[in-house]
């Protein structure tokens, strides 16, 4: 294992929470506040907070917590001077969950686009298009995501566990 240089500029926040909706609402607010703490950048801690709290409602909402001792999930934000930030979120899910196979599906079919903005703009069209749909059901959390955080999306599914992670790019367009 190599230690980061001392003059290395970065972060990294790494803990386990308990399964509770209130904690969605308290974690995004603290990565809000402690970026906005440190960096300049507000559009950008807006960002990551705003991707932290999406993967962390996802987490809760798709996740399976019934199944054995499942009463937690793992947060993991990650950065440094480069302007990359990663976001991660680590829930139980078995493999053969229809949810593992329905995010990794949308993640491959959002990374299929240059751009996640022509993701979004795609999955809008559709929902256009098919009117009749129930909107509730549009699919459209990890595209908004994707798009709004300008972050690329990645999702491994293996021991019963799902992470799902974003790559955030804050540089300056």
């Amino acid at each position: 294992m190599t230690a980061e240089p001392l003059d290395e500029i970065g972060f990294s926040i790494d803990m386990t929470v308990r399964n509770e909706w209130r904690n969605v609402d308290l974690l995004r607010t603290s990565v809000q506040n402690c970026f906005t703490a440190v960096f300049a950048d507000v559009d950008g801690c807006h960002a990551i907070a705003m991707v932290t709290g999406e993967l962390l409602e996802n987490a809760l909402k798709y996740g399976d917590w019934l199944s054995g001792d499942r009463a937690m999930f793992r947060l993991r934000v990650r950065g440094a001077k480069n302007n990359v930030v990663m976001v991660s979120v680590q829930n139980p899910l078995k493999p053969t969950d229809p949810n593992a196979a329905a995010l990794t599906d949308t993640i491959a079919w959002i990374n299929g686009f240059p751009k996640p903005e022509a993701a979004y703009r795609a999955r809008m069209m559709q929902i256009v298009e098919n009117e009749d749909s129930d909107v509730s059901m549009s699919q459209l959390g990890l595209v908004r995501v994707a798009f709004e955080g300008n972050c690329r999306l990645a999702a491994v599914v293996e021991d019963e566990t799902v992470t799902v992670t974003a790559m955030l790019d804050l540089s300056p367009a």
